[in-house]
């Protein structure tokens, strides 16, 4: 499904969404939300054997919901009918509605699209405080494991927004107030609602936000991406760290996690409200590390005064053009290497080094951008496009001595 204006390149918003593409697929095979339960009356008031009182009985049993009336087909269930489902997910959020959509194809359909009636409301709201600036082309939900010590688990709603030229050149804020649901957290949220005068409180206890900077379309971009193998600070994630405010150009499309699911509850949908888009100047983004490093050397320069074995990291060709390496550091080993997407395609080594996906995609081609929440190093893992003539600055910490 092409999405976009006619302002804007077509490209599929849903082109990393496996679940989209699974429901899509199921309903090629067969029409599964025709066979989701629900209230039959129109057969059995038309049929010419039913007297007048008995069709009056048979709205009424219609009107009061009653079970008996409620049909549906093969493996479908009666708590499944369509006003009924969106309570049961309510109690099932978290790895157990994960194994519903595991049962079949209808119940996957089914259980996705009540997801998509459920959250429709974050959509909406979007579309009200951000239409003009960021035009929502899709919205679909995703899960996730949860690497912790106790396997867990994440469920997010995904807005696909195509970034206009409003605010070019300037850096843009969304944020979202929200609440929990049920437990502890949401125990305190009730107390914290009331004011001093015992009025309710529209203030929420809790907040997520995302920036990016605008650039104009065309722009190469340039981020940075650092990568710590320190002896002391171990692997765990095996993921690089990224530019936690990412640089976008317009008519690229943005992804948006809003999470609703993660280990501290289920985030009550009617509390999550959008706040006023915010804009800033656009500054120099510059890895942190920058700030305790000064003076810079070549490898051979470097490597007579470290006992660090040191390489130059040209591990991502043809896909990411080996431009120079610097080194820098006293205990520890940093490497600074400057690449630039080069050639298209899927860069192979990308996954086992950095951890992430990375593809290059055509010059002029609009890309898919996943936000980073403000405050965190790791927040999604998802695939990372950019386009040719892209620049990276990519930092490699190495060494340390184990304690």
């Amino acid at each position: 499904l092409a999405m976009g204006g006619t302002s804007s390149q077509p490209i599929d918003v849903r082109v990393t969404d496996r679940k989209s593409l699974t429901k899509e697929l199921c309903l090629r095979r067969k029409d599964y939300e025709s066979m989701q339960h629900r209230y039959v009356v129109e057969g059995l008031t038309n049929s010419q054997e039913n007297s007048r009182n008995r069709v009056a009985e048979l709205l009424h049993r219609a009107a009061i919901r009653d079970p008996q009336i409620c049909q549906g087909g093969e493996n479908s269930q009666v708590f499944m009918e369509a006003s009924m489902l969106p309570l049961v997910i309510s109690f099932l959020f978290g790895g157990a509605l994960i194994r519903c959509f595991e049962v079949c194809p209808l119940w996957f359909v089914v259980y996705y699209k009540t997801l998509d009636q459920v959250f429709s409301k974050i959509d909406r709201g979007f579309k009200q405080y951000y239409g003009q600036s960021l035009h929502l082309e899709y919205a679909r939900t995703d899960w996730s494991p949860v690497h912790v010590a106790e396997a867990g688990i994440r469920i997010d709603r995904i807005l696909i927004a195509r970034v206009t030229s409003h605010h070019v050149n300037h850096c843009t804020k969304v944020s979202y107030g929200y609440a929990y649901k049920s437990g502890q957290l949401a125990d305190d949220d009730d107390q914290n609602n009331m004011n001093k005068n015992g009025y309710e409180d529209k203030t929420d206890p809790f907040e997520c936000s995302f920036k990016f900077d605008t650039f104009s379309k065309g722009t190469s971009r340039s981020f940075w991406i650092h990568k710590d193998i320190c002896r002391f600070h171990g692997d765990e994630t095996r993921v690089a760290a990224t530019q936690n405010i990412t640089p976008v150009c317009v008519n690229d499309r943005i992804e948006i996690a809003v999470n609703l699911f993660n280990a501290m509850g289920l985030v009550d949908v009617d509390r999550v409200r959008w706040r006023p888009l915010e804009i800033f100047p656009i500054q120099e983004r510059q890895c942190p590390i920058e700030q305790e490093l000064f003076d810079w050397y070549d490898l051979d320069s470097f490597q007579s005064q470290s006992v660090e074995r040191l390489q130059i990291p040209d591990f991502f060709s043809v896909q990411l053009r080996h431009i120079s390496t610097e080194y820098a550091g006293i205990d520890v080993a940093v490497s600074k290497t400057q690449l630039r997407a080069d050639a298209q395609g899927v860069v192979p080594q990308a996954d086992r080094i950095l951890g992430s996906r990375f593809e290059v995609l055509p010059r002029s081609s609009p890309i898919i951008l996943p936000l980073k929440r403000v405050g965190l190093q790791h927040d999604r893992f998802t695939k990372i496009q950019l386009r040719q003539g892209d620049a990276i600055l990519l930092y490699i910490s190495q060494g340390g001595k184990m304690t």
